[in-house]
């Protein structure tokens, strides 16, 4: 027969065991295998940039790849260029809107850069996310300066 300081101990473990699979914040991945959808697709991007992995970004980047900002049409391996550029310290999505068309997926936000020497910037993103053999790649990428309205 259980005391009951062995119930308890039973009981807490249970607890535990229960409460460990749940969480209150929604989990990020942390590796592209186990990424699920686009929104997902997207944070992992950023998170390669930040991390200056050049070789995973460009990896993701799809061989026709376009992107489209206020400064110019850019090709991918431009675009590559320009976020190697980047002085980022950190960043934050918000506001973040997937729709699937067809096959693909459109990632619309806003992002939050912030520079390592303190500046922020703030801007409305759209992705476009392609299935491909190997996996899933950004065909076409847009931004524009966020304004509040």
């Amino acid at each position: 027969m259980f005391s009951r300081r062995s119930a308890l101990k039973l009981l807490a473990a249970g607890l535990f065991l229960s409460l460990s699979g749940c969480t209150m914040w929604e989990q990020k991945p942390t590796a592209w295998s186990s990424a699920t959808g686009a929104e997902q697709f997207e944070r992992l991007l950023w998170q390669e940039v930040k991390a200056r992995n050049w070789t995973e970004v460009e990896r993701r980047l799809g061989p026709t790849f376009v992107e489209v900002t206020a400064s110019g049409i850019r090709d991918r391996g431009q675009a590559l260029e320009r976020l190697k550029a980047l002085d980022l310290a950190d960043y934050s999505l918000g506001e973040l809107a997937v729709r699937p068309n067809g096959a693909d997926m459109v990632v619309a936000y806003t992002i939050t850069l912030r520079a390592g020497s303190g500046g922020e910037s703030s801007l409305r993103m759209l992705t476009v996310w392609q299935q491909v053999k190997g996996g899933w790649v950004a065909i076409a990428h847009s931004e524009t300066g966020a304004t509040t309205p």
